[in-house]
């Protein structure tokens, strides 16, 4: 639903230039930026509460209605005549009537842009995006809020393609409807998809790609969107990664390929001392809380439907102690790890952790007050290494794990606590081996 929020953009800046900031620019597109910004934070709390092929859905929805509403509020948006009239001012030293000028200063600007979102693929919430793109479920079991997460990323995308309206409709001097129609957020998916969706530099690479076909083959034929078509279903047939896995695939016989199958020969395992002191927090003991016991499980209950999974469990979890769970398959052990973990809410019953009643929590929230969880199949981050794995676990608890700006390694204490583990955990000498790519 790119194409609402380009179009939004472009009415904001026009509109605001018309009525509050004639002949000016920088104004009106820092207003609409923040139209935007505000605008898709807002959208994002509703759209994101669905997931998979309902929040694409409510995406279209508000893009037909975007369209709607910009097509036939005329007194507004000029309807389908559109608005006109934007004026591009002239600084002296650079005057944007011009052509030329007016392209470097996009051109610049459009480098800048590049040059912040690398800062903030790199930063400690870039990394978590990645990390949730690969396995939300591990994110959010490792201590990340992550639909908060996603709604960063979400607003952040809104509004840089709500400023690349901007410039369009001061390009053009001109804007319209078109823009918001469900085909112009089409396009900008196949650019996405044709690029390299994984990849940093592919949905540019997209977009170069499709501009250049769309302007050359129409000059040779009408149909020119059939055979674009044809060539979209080809990439997602043939090279789901886009241009950027054809290019890899065409120099791979010409790069040094790292091989990682025999990885753990390479492991190093040290003497095994404690567990560092960083990773540890000390509980009181019995007389000074008035409790034996740091995890109390209550009479708790699930139910899917008719299905009892879990009826009247309780335990309770002395510190520095070792439970088991045991039971025939179908006896609901998982589901009770489930519901003390946070996957699912109790029916009834109560969890609490050092006095604290932490049942029908969050995973991540439940996570930070201090219960760790694994799972019966290994769940890691596959398509990410070894320290990238353990480095997202600790810095889940890091002070910084919301910055943008910061890169994620350069996180203060970070390196070292990551180092540390890896170490105690007797990783060393592996750490760059693809976590997928191991036994």
């Amino acid at each position: 639903g790119h194409g609402a929020f380009f179009g939004i953009g472009a009415y904001a800046a026009v509109l605001a230039q018309r009525h509050f900031f004639p002949g000016q620019l920088l104004l009106p597109a820092a207003f609409a930026i923040l139209f935007v910004g505000i605008m898709s934070a807002g959208l994002g709390l509703l759209i994101l509460r669905r997931r998979g092929v309902y929040f694409s859905l409510l995406t279209l929805a508000m893009t037909a209605v975007a369209f709607t509403v910009s097509f036939r509020w005329t007194d507004l948006t000029g309807g389908e005549n559109g608005l006109g009239g934007v004026v591009r001012p002239d600084w002296g030293i650079a005057n944007l009537n011009s052509p030329w000028t007016f392209y470097v200063f996009v051109a610049v600007i459009g480098f800048a842009v590049v040059y912040l979102l690398q800062r903030f693929h790199r930063s400690a919430v870039g990394s978590v995006l990645v990390a949730v793109r690969e396995n939300e479920v591990r994110a959010r079991f490792i201590g990340y809020d992550t639909d908060r997460y996603k709604l960063i990323a979400f607003t952040v995308s809104a509004t840089l393609t709500g400023f690349a309206g901007v410039l369009s409709a001061f390009h053009h001097r001109f804007t319209s409807a078109d823009p918001i129609a469900i085909q112009f957020s089409g396009e900008l998916l196949a650019m996405v998809v044709i690029g390299g969706m994984r990849s940093f530099m592919g949905p540019a690479l997209g977009a170069l790609f499709f501009m250049l076909f769309r302007e050359y083959l129409s000059l040779f034929t009408s149909s020119w969107l059939l055979f674009f078509g044809l060539l979209f279903v080809g990439f997602i047939v043939f090279s789901p990664t886009g241009l950027i896995g054809v290019a890899e695939r065409i120099m791979a016989p010409f790069r040094k390929k790292e091989e990682t199958d025999a990885a753990m020969a390479a492991r190093r395992v040290e003497a095994v001392g404690p567990v560092p002191y960083q990773f540890v927090r000390e509980t009181k003991t019995a007389t000074e809380t008035g409790r034996e016991a740091v995890l109390v499980v209550d009479d708790i209950a699930k139910s899917f439907g008719g299905i009892k999974a879990v009826r009247g469990v309780s335990f309770a979890v002395k510190d520095r102690t070792l439970h088991a769970l045991i039971g025939p398959n179908g006896a609901g052990k998982t589901t009770a790890f489930n519901l003390l973990s946070g996957m699912f809410p109790p029916d009834r019953g109560s969890v609490t952790l050092d006095g604290r009643e932490v049942g029908g929590l969050s995973p991540q929230a439940i996570t930070q007050g201090g219960v760790g969880r694994s799972f019966q199949i290994t769940n890691l981050f596959p398509g990410l290494t070894i320290e990238e794995n353990v480095r997202l676990a600790v810095q889940a608890r890091h002070a910084g794990r919301f910055g943008v700006w910061a890169e994620a390694t350069a996180l203060p204490g970070l390196k070292d606590d990551t180092t540390t583990l890896i170490r105690y955990l007797g990783l060393a000498g592996i750490e760059q081996a693809e976590a997928g790519s191991l036994s």
